[in-house]
């Protein structure tokens, strides 16, 4: 398969495709058992119902401006057929896009499409036809009570909003009405009121003091409006997205995600970067206690030593308190709890695990065990 590098210059063969190009490197793609995927399909069922029983659908004879957006946002996507697109009368200035991997439909509020001009809205169609591309919708969220799974699942979210900008900004015919879209929406202004001068409002980005230790971010779906911005901008400056649109030159796109990738690993006061490395350290405690007991849960100094230089003293003594006064089945189940949060987690937190288990493995010199921990690691990962 050709590199990423090597297909910057070349133009993409289908909307697939296209997306792949485009997602945040921190959007990891849906993977989702048989089971999910069924239960996926009957949520669409009921939501188009509803839809369909409280909005207009968009048609050409119907809505002809509007059905000219949707129509040249596909094209322009390499998308070739149009996906049901719904307006509904609100005054909530929002959009929302439904996938079941087959299937897919958009909704668009009223107050949004009298909001922006047809070319501006078509960012906002693009956006949404990159959630239903990305199957966003069908990712399995965290339980409300799953503190660390719903940090990591709000982390997600807002790298898929990242992924799904850049789509927006290809739906258009000039990235200036995607960026135009976004002051509007964050305002709320129309043309009588805002001068949608993207200069002035980089030049006020700069001026102001950047938000320290922004908690409210951490519990965000969404980037704030002002990193959302920032992003689109910097992803203009790539090869990448010029190359799509048929210009030369651009920036490395590699850079460039590297600095969008930092910025955003910085989005807020770190609380879910904060709950993931703990929940790692913790399980790797349970997992190397695991490793290096003994069958009967007896742990020797010369396994308690390797422990202790595997996860740490502290780990280490409670992890064997623990073993010792419950036994390895309950040592094991520990593994598993801890685990279990890291399933909402990203392929990198998954390579941080399996990297970590490795070594703790070869460390320990407990091979003969490494089957039953990858085992337990598998299951308490699977979705």
């Amino acid at each position: 398969m050709s590199s990423l590098k090597s297909l910057v210059n070349e133009p993409p063969i289908d909307h697939a495709e296209l997306l792949a190009r485009l997602r945040f490197s921190l959007d990891d793609p849906a993977v989702a058992g048989e089971e999910h995927a069924e239960r996926v399909a009957k949520a669409f069922d009921a939501l188009r119902a509803g839809t369909r029983g409280k909005s207009m659908r968009v048609s050409a004879r119907l809505m002809p401006t509007l059905h000219s957006v949707v129509r040249e946002a596909c094209e322009r996507l390499l998308l070739p057929d149009e996906p049901e697109t719904y307006i509904e009368q609100s005054a909530e200035l929002n959009a929302f896009a439904v996938a079941d991997g087959k299937r897919s439909f958009i909704q668009i509020n009223s107050a949004m499409v009298n909001l922006l001009e047809p070319e501006e809205l078509g960012a906002i169609v693009g956006h949404e036809l990159a959630h239903a591309g990305y199957r966003h919708s069908a990712r399995q969220g965290a339980d409300e009570s799953n503190t660390v799974g719903l940090l990591l699942d709000r982390e997600r979210s807002r790298a898929q909003e990242v992924s799904a900008d850049r789509v927006g900004l290809l739906a258009v015919s000039d990235p200036i009405f995607a960026l135009r879209a976004e002051l509007k929406m964050a305002s709320g202004l129309g043309a009588r009121y805002l001068t949608p001068d993207i200069d002035a409002f980089l030049e006020q980005l700069v001026a102001e003091d950047t938000d320290i230790d922004a908690v409210w971010e951490d519990a965000s779906t969404h980037p704030s409006f002002k990193f959302r911005f920032w992003a689109q901008r910097h992803f203009l400056e790539s090869d990448l997205y010029r190359s799509l649109k048929g210009l030369q030159g651009g920036r490395p796109f590699a850079a460039v995600e590297a600095e969008i990738e930092d910025r955003f690993l910085g989005i807020g006061s770190g609380m879910a970067f904060r709950a993931t490395a703990d929940a790692l350290h913790e399980a790797l405690a349970w997992l190397g206690m695991l490793a290096v007991a003994a069958g009967d849960g007896h742990v020797t100094d010369v396994e308690r030593a390797a422990l202790v230089e595997l996860v740490g003293r502290i780990w280490a003594d409670d992890a064997c308190a623990y073993a010792r006064r419950h036994g390895l089945k309950a040592v094991e189940r520990r593994a598993r709890e801890t685990l279990a949060p890291l399933r909402y987690g990203g392929v990198r937190t998954r390579q941080r695990l399996e990297q970590a288990l490795a070594e703790l493995i070869e460390r320990a010199g407990a091979k003969d065990r490494a089957a039953a921990l990858q085992a337990i690691v598998d299951e308490a990962l699977r979705h």
